[in-house]
């Protein structure tokens, strides 16, 4: 409990330790207007009061306000694990994947317009049309933005796979020969650069990225 000597006027404190009380409440933040103007009004004649209010602000500030805590740097590791875009020898990948990608759309244009595709209704033909175009211009954007490339892999590489089944099946029962397959061979060299050009994941580095492990941070400390 405070205790307080009422006058005429406003209320004062009775003696220091209640204007200690007032200044171990502010420092809390439940302090009042009042409380505060008074002990402000104390603390400017009292010596013992100012230097009470100075260290409960030191150590207020100690405890509010502490140096970080060391954390173990991660640019190395994660760096390290980085797949980067890069152009290749003598920056050839690039242009070369775009040139596939024009191969492939002018491949696409005729079924995809015309719906002529060799053994196929105008309908189907369309849709294939629409996939190998769609394809071609996935390729020229990695090419234009190789940093993209690494996003385009899964489903250019589950598109490709897809389609080398189809190819095997129709080689194997006799519906298609393998000259006339040789069409895809775009597709697989396409998939090849773009996989090049997004750093060949999975290959570069493989057997250093093993031993590497990015160290964990305890979350209690």
């Amino acid at each position: 409990m405070r205790a307080w000597r009422t006058t005429d006027t406003l209320m004062e404190p009775t003696d220091c330790e209640t204007i200690r009380e007032a200044l171990s409440a502010r420092a809390d933040g439940e302090a009042t207007s009042d409380d505060i103007a008074l002990a402000d009004a104390h603390v400017a004649h009292c010596v013992a009061c100012r230097s009470f209010a100075a260290d409960m602000e030191r150590v207020d500030r100690m405890v509010r306000i502490r140096p970080a805590e060391p954390v173990p740097s991660l640019v190395a590791s994660v760096t390290a694990r980085a797949r980067p875009a890069r152009l290749g020898r003598n920056g050839w990948l690039r242009p070369a994947l775009a040139w596939v990608a024009v191969i492939m759309l002018i491949q696409s244009l005729p079924a995809l317009i015309f719906g002529e595709a060799s053994g196929t209704s105008p309908h189907l033909a369309r849709h294939l049309g629409a996939f190998g175009a769609a394809l071609a211009i996935g390729f020229a954007y990695a090419a234009w933005r190789p940093h993209r490339a690494f996003g385009l892999l899964p489903f250019t590489a589950a598109l490709v796979a897809t389609t080398t089944v189809s190819i095997l099946a129709d080689i194997i029962t006799g519906s298609r020969t393998p000259l006339a397959e040789l069409i895809h061979v775009t597709e697989l060299a396409g998939l090849a650069l773009l996989w090049m050009v997004a750093g060949s994941p999975g290959w570069r580095g493989r057997r250093q990225s093993r031993g590497r492990r990015l160290p964990r941070l305890d979350p209690l400390q």
